[in-house]
């Protein structure tokens, strides 16, 4: 097919409305660059961005899109898809977004990425300018692009942020785009993305890619993961839920774009299973039985030892309590420093415990002891902080050692047996706080009344 003719076919399917049989696969190549004094101009990110677009309701359009991204983090494959329905002017009718994951100085933050058809396409002309919330758009020339006829357009925001975009004529198919853009505490970033390829879909083809389109949005609506969701372990309702479609998943992608990541769904699963297994283990070699002998060094004062608790319900909270990176949601500690104000008068002592292999070297625990105590004083928490370089966490089980992550959660009732052992964050109502763990306290505080009338 000549390029004129495929650039025809292109234009057809964009343009709405859409035959019935037509589609377009649009495959992007991206890169992230740290533009800064003190950088060279490092590509710190690459990413492949895949669409497929094809007709929607009405004169709209949908757009799949699958994101494949590799340096400074990635998302968990929940965020690595998804669908944004588009209306005939190719504005979104539907939250979804394209994100990169780009952990800087040590804090993942969420980038996004532009969809690849121009929601101002009606606007395109020659010297056109128009302004939408704090952007100044301009059209400042034309240009060939890849064979493309193409505007020049050019924005910029009330911070002085630039994006460039070469936008096809007809269709308002971006062909490439470069913006402007901060993080961390003002460092300056490119990112940037150019069409590698553009391929019109026949029907059978389309309706190949719509089975493992189709069961990965179920999925996603299944998980019911928070939008911009970091965490990448799964609850055990959802692995139950990606169990029942990952082997259906394979075979539907089987010879797709959607290949890759539906294998790396399955490998995942099978990695927390074992995971949750493990942890399920971890929690039975301590639930109702005597907790093991240990003392908490505070952050001020002398060590307190688990003798002088006997007697009384205890909450360990088993976390990293670092000032830097400040990522949500700080491992529960302010819904925990809710609870603890019910807590304690129920005579319920708590304890968080900073957990951070630096404790251990003299030339680094002081900076830790500052990040710790920075953390305690801009959360404003009013329970007390123990410190731990991983001794104290190995002899509750170290959920780490089976390839979870803290924060750790371990009640302690009056007899000096473990009541309550949970890891990693609550699955919580953010209206309700720590219910599950409000639940454990306050049965281990009514034992412990039970057996004071004994």
């Amino acid at each position: 097919m000549t390029a004129l003719l495929s650039h025809l076919v292109v234009l057809s399917v964009l343009s709405s409305p859409l035959a019935d049989s037509n589609a377009v696969e649009l495959r992007y190549r991206g890169a992230l660059i740290e533009t800064g004094r003190e950088s060279n101009g490092d590509t710190v990110k690459r990413f492949n961005l895949y669409c497929l677009v094809s007709k929607a309701a009405g004169d709209g359009q949908r757009l799949a899109f699958l994101v494949d991204e590799s340096g400074g983090g990635s998302w968990a494959w929940p965020e690595q898809y998804g669908q944004i329905d588009l209306d005939a002017a190719l504005r979104p009718t539907n939250p979804a977004q394209i994100r990169l994951l780009y952990t800087h100085e040590g804090e993942p933050t969420s980038i996004r990425v532009r969809r690849p058809l121009f929601e101002h396409h009606a606007k395109l002309a020659e010297d056109a300018n128009w302004t939408v919330g704090n952007s100044k758009y301009s059209v400042v020339g034309s240009a060939k692009v890849q064979d493309w006829d193409c505007w020049r357009v050019e924005s910029v925001t009330n911070f002085g942020l630039r994006e460039e975009l070469a936008v096809e004529k007809q269709t308002g198919l971006i062909i490439s785009a470069r913006r402007d853009l901060t993080r961390g505490k003002g460092v300056p970033f490119s990112l940037s993305f150019e069409l590698q390829s553009h391929k019109p879909i026949e029907k059978a083809d389309h309706d190949k890619l719509q089975k493992p389109i189709s069961t990965l949005a179920k999925l996603q609506a299944d998980l019911k993961r928070p939008e911009n969701e970091m965490n990448a372990e799964l609850t055990s309702d959802q692995l139950k839920v990606t169990e029942l479609i990952a082997e259906q998943l394979q075979q539907e992608a089987e010879d797709t774009p959607y290949a890759r990541l539906a294998a790396s769904i399955r490998r995942d699963l099978k990695r927390q299973m074992r995971r949750y297994d493990d942890v399920e283990k971890l929690s039975a070699n301590y639930v109702g039985k005597p907790a093991p002998g240990f003392s908490l060094q505070p952050l001020r004062g002398e060590a307190i030892d688990a003798a002088a608790m006997r007697g009384n319900v205890v909450v360990l909270h088993f976390w990293d309590y670092k000032y830097n990176p400040l990522v949500e949601p700080y491992g529960q500690a302010p819904y925990l420093d809710y609870s603890f104000a019910r807590y304690k008068k129920l005579g319920v002592q708590v304890y968080g415990v900073a957990v951070n292999s630096l404790f251990s070297d003299a030339n680094t625990r002081g900076a830790a002891l500052q990040s710790t105590r920075k953390f305690k004083s801009f959360m404003n928490l009013s329970y007390p902080l123990a410190i731990d370089a991983g001794e104290l966490v190995a002899k509750f089980g170290d959920p780490r050692r089976v390839g979870a992550k803290l924060p750790l959660w371990v009640v302690i009732g009056a007899d000096g047996k473990v009541a309550h052992y949970s890891i990693g964050f609550y699955d919580i109502n953010p209206d309700e706080g720590l219910r599950p763990l409000d639940k454990a306290v306050g049965k281990a505080v009514r034992a412990k009344r039970e057996a004071k009338k004994d």
